[in-house]
């Protein structure tokens, strides 16, 4: 079996990761490569990318197991077996991808790219539930949150994006005399309007939803009591 690790920083715990690892299918959704989740018990996963000249894709049945400080994916296929093992380990989040695939050509560097962009998106989805699962109250299309503050904004967005699985939706932050939307099509960030109630302001992102942060933000006045409403697009 053939393996490649990554690692990327990790400002969370064990806690937050079994939560977060705790819901494959829609942790799965939130990887940068095409993946499908079908089915109930052990479900079917389809994964697949396309890169310069590189391609890969795999499909099999899922199996899952927990135990501190790895949380280990299975995947169990006609052409082989595909494990992916996810570690929280002294402030980094450690990927690790095996492959037995027979007659998978240049395997190594498949592996690879499937831990970088696992590892990634493992590591900022837990870490946007840590900052925001404590500080809501209702279900995560629409929930109040005490003190907002602009810090919060690409973990809500992180936050929304797992919880509900779509790709597109906007999210619309109503209270403290202001109002704010924030767009995301197919997992891109575009713009923040927010109207303060003097006025209306623009903040273009630009960016991957994984690759957003508190800097998009700065400047952004917003704080207090909101309600959040994911809308689907």
């Amino acid at each position: 079996m053939e393996s490649r690790t990554a690692e990327v920083p990790f400002n969370a715990d064990w806690e937050a990761l079994l939560r977060v690892a705790s819901m494959p299918a829609r942790l799965f959704s939130t990887f940068p490569y095409r993946v499908e989740v079908r089915g109930e018990g052990k479900p079917v996963v389809s994964i697949s990318f396309k890169k310069l000249l590189t391609k890969f894709q795999f499909e099999g049945t899922l199996e899952f197991t927990f135990n501190e400080p790895h949380a280990t994916y299975i995947i169990k296929g006609i052409d082989g077996l595909l494990v992916f093992s996810f570690s929280a380990l002294n402030s980094r989040l450690v990927a690790r991808v095996s492959g037995d695939i027979p007659g998978e050509r240049r395997l190594g560097k498949k592996l690879s790219l499937l831990a970088e962009g696992s590892a990634l998106a493992v590591a900022r989805m837990t870490e946007s539930y840590r900052a925001v699962s404590k500080r809501i109250v209702g279900p995560p299309e629409e929930f109040i949150l005490q003190n907002l503050t602009p810090s919060l904004l690409p973990h809500i967005l992180r936050y929304a994006r797992l919880h509900t699985g779509r790709k597109s939706f906007e999210v619309i932050g109503e209270g403290n005399g202001g109002k704010f939307t924030i767009s995301v099509r197919d997992d891109f960030v575009g713009k923040m309007e927010h109207d303060s109630g003097f006025g209306v302001s623009i903040t273009h992102i630009e960016k991957g939803i994984l690759d957003v942060g508190e800097e998009d933000f700065r400047g952004v006045e917003l704080e207090g009591k909101f309600r959040i409403r994911v809308v689907y697009l």
